[in-house]
């Protein structure tokens, strides 16, 4: 690896030490960035089953900033829950023959400062399919984005880990894209265990002579904090989702010719004045070697980004055969992977989408499902890499090496909304690196490869100048 790096004896050092950390290899010390610190627990946890009460070690893990301030949002973010469920909880819950599970959780954290509680949900942390062994217990993690909290006072804000409710989804072979009912799994803290997950301390504004008094309970503010501070403890706080006007123009472009179907026998193909519209786009891309999955477009962020549509720019018309053609421009945000690198390692990269237009095909037949088909090509390019905290300078460059071909199919009309699915080949990376060290070949291996799942589910199709599309829930994975 280091044979790859240019420069001397402090250039290869260091790309060593980055490899280290990045593999896991540097022991555990809760190190992080200057002003983050990294939280870790493990804990055994009582889970409620039809045949009984059984014990599941649960590890929770999230980066929270070294210090807070009044009024200001304390952002826990690298957020992972991992559940070691034995085999015999697998047994009970999953059918016969299941190959993989994947799932969703949701972990109650209390929030505590002085006499004064609240409760957060850390709600859609999320699971790809994890394959299960042949022995031993089923490891899973998920991962995702949760609330951020406000305080009125200063003094020290813990968070503690409370109940996790599991919803898990067996895949069974033999049953190509079925999926038995999803099971749900209650776990409460077994008695005596420690959950406490982090503490961090929320100072006065520096303009006051003398800090105000801890919280108390009583819920009033300090007479120096901004007059939009909150009173007592705000744990639930999360952007409100909005998106920008649909254009008044249709985007420019042309359709690709080699994803279009053949016009069928007897049929005509005709070349329209395409209208204005868009939708938004929402859902997951998983990282099948990082047994993780990212929010595409999350729909619980502040801003949530379009799909701009050409609508109708070709219609093909043959008996019993309608066929529309669309162009789509993706306009979506910067995602946040969070990850547990070799399954262990908590890691955050901020992933931007850089896309070519889209050739959408809406089938209509009589008697007939719709279909439709969506294909593009798009580079992934990868900044602010953290690994346990700690940032890993991966460049300005930090991109696959050739565009990602990227196909999706549905049974839906376009103009409604529905779920689109495929599968992402992700290229080896290239350009990633800074003052002389290579991580290309690090971060390949880390993400590169086949039978990456996407999942993207389309909102219904909004008019121009409108600022009212209507924002999909997420799809189940």
């Amino acid at each position: 690896m280091t044979g790859a790096l240019s420069g001397g004896r402090t250039a290869r050092l260091a790309a060593v030490v980055v490899a280290a950390c990045v593999l896991g290899l540097l022991p555990g010390s809760g190190s992080a960035a200057r002003d983050l610190r990294e939280a870790r627990l493990a804990a055994a946890y009582d889970c409620t089953l039809p045949s009984g009460t059984r014990q599941v070690e649960v590890a929770v893990g999230a980066t929270f900033p070294d210090r807070g301030a009044i009024g200001k949002p304390i952002r826990p973010t690298a957020v992972s829950v991992r559940a070691s469920l034995p085999r015999q909880v697998v047994a009970e819950l999953l059918p016969q023959g299941t190959a993989s599970v994947a799932g969703t959780a949701v972990l109650a954290t209390s929030v505590a400062q002085g006499r004064e509680r609240a409760g957060a949900q850390w709600a859609d942390l999320t699971s790809a399919d994890v394959e299960l062994p042949a022995r031993g217990a089923v490891e899973i993690g998920f991962s995702g984005r949760v609330p951020y909290v406000t305080v009125g006072s200063a003094g020290d804000v813990t968070f503690t880990a409370g109940k996790l409710d599991l919803v898990l989804t067996a895949s069974v072979p033999g049953e190509p894209g079925a999926r038995p009912a999803p099971v749900k799994l209650a776990c409460t803290p077994a008695r005596g265990a420690d959950t406490l997950l982090a503490a961090v301390p929320v100072e006065a504004p520096a303009s006051t002579g003398t800090p105000p008094e801890p919280a108390t309970g009583s819920g009033d503010t300090d007479s120096s904090a901004p007059h939009d501070s909150p009173k007592g403890i705000d744990a639930g706080t999360q952007p409100r989702a909005a998106t920008d006007a649909c254009p008044a123009q249709p985007p420019a472009g042309k359709l690709d010719p080699q994803r279009l179907p053949p016009v069928p026998r007897g049929g005509e193909a005709s070349e329209l004045e395409p209208t204005s519209m868009c939708a938004v786009p929402a859902g997951f891309a998983t990282l099948r070697k990082l047994k993780s999955s990212a929010l595409v477009n999350d729909p619980r962020g502040q801003q949530v980004g379009l799909m701009h549509l050409a609508m109708r720019m070709r219609e093909v018309r043959a008996p019993d055969y309608v066929e529309y053609d669309h162009l789509g421009i993706m306009q979506l945000p910067d995602t946040e992977g969070t990850f547990l690198t070799f399954g262990f390692q908590p890691t955050t990269a901020r992933v931007r989408f850089e896309p070519e237009p889209a050739t959408i095909v809406n089938i209509i037949r009589p008697g007939k499902p719709p279909v439709t088909r969506v294909g593009y090509r798009q580079h992934l390019r990868l900044y602010d890499v953290r690994v346990n905290g700690v940032p890993l300078d991966v460049g300005p460059r930090c991109r696959t090496s050739r565009p990602v071909e990227t196909e999706l199919t549905g049974s839906y009309p376009v103009s409604e909304g529905g779920l689109l699915e495929g599968e992402l080949d992700i290229p080896a990376l290239s350009g990633c690196g800074a003052d002389g060290e290579d991580l290309d070949g690090l971060l390949s291996g880390a993400v590169s490869g086949s039978g990456n799942a996407l999942k993207i589910r389309q909102g219904r199709v909004c008019g121009a100048v409108s600022t009212t599309c209507k924002i999909p829930e997420l799809p189940g994975l």
